[in-house]
């Protein structure tokens, strides 16, 4: 079934600092940032990601769309986010899913727990999600000439390599 990653978007949005003057500013720019994040995230770890923001932001009927490869549900009027994610998770575990709850809801945590889904904390799901974009960079990078050792041919540019070549053979 793989493993799932639901997370409680304005939750996140609200826990982490990077969104505070983002959120005041613009909602709409900051869910779409989480969720490209996300996105990214749950792609390199493997996961199937939801994101789920309640309907105490936005009006309306409940909505569900595909975006970058991750579910994105705005929940009914009145539906809390924490209701929706309590049930799919129930739901989940039903078919032995493997499930992550991203909150720091602490009543939201403990019925998590409840349902056999694991927890993570917004707070710790920043750190991990750093790290994960980190690691992402360091394996994008590869040097030109990646000789598998410290070697200085494999992290300097041709013409600075050609250079030194060419002082090595004035002295020999």
């Amino acid at each position: 079934m793989g493993e799932y990653l639901i997370i409680d978007g304005y939750n996140v949005i609200n826990a982490w600092k990077d969104f505070a003057q983002l959120r005041q500013e613009n909602l709409e720019h900051a869910r779409e940032l989480l969720v490209a994040g996300v996105a990214e995230y749950a792609a390199f770890k493997g996961y199937r990601a939801i994101v789920v923001f309640d309907a105490q932001e936005v009006a309306g009927a409940a909505a569900s769309e595909k975006i970058h490869g991750i579910d994105v549900v705005f929940t009914d009027e009145g539906e809390t986010a924490d209701s929706w994610i309590e049930r799919r998770a129930y739901e989940l575990r039903r078919v032995q899913a493997k499930v992550f709850v991203v909150t720091s809801d602490y009543a939201e945590q403990i019925n998590i727990l409840g349902a056999g889904a694991y927890r993570i904390s917004s707070r710790e799901f920043r750190e991990q999600y750093y790290k994960t974009k980190k690691e992402i960079a360091e394996r994008l990078h590869v040097p030109r000439r990646a000789l598998n050792r410290n070697e200085l041919g494999g992290i300097v540019s041709g013409h600075v390599l050609a250079h030194l070549e060419k002082l090595r053979r004035e002295k020999s």
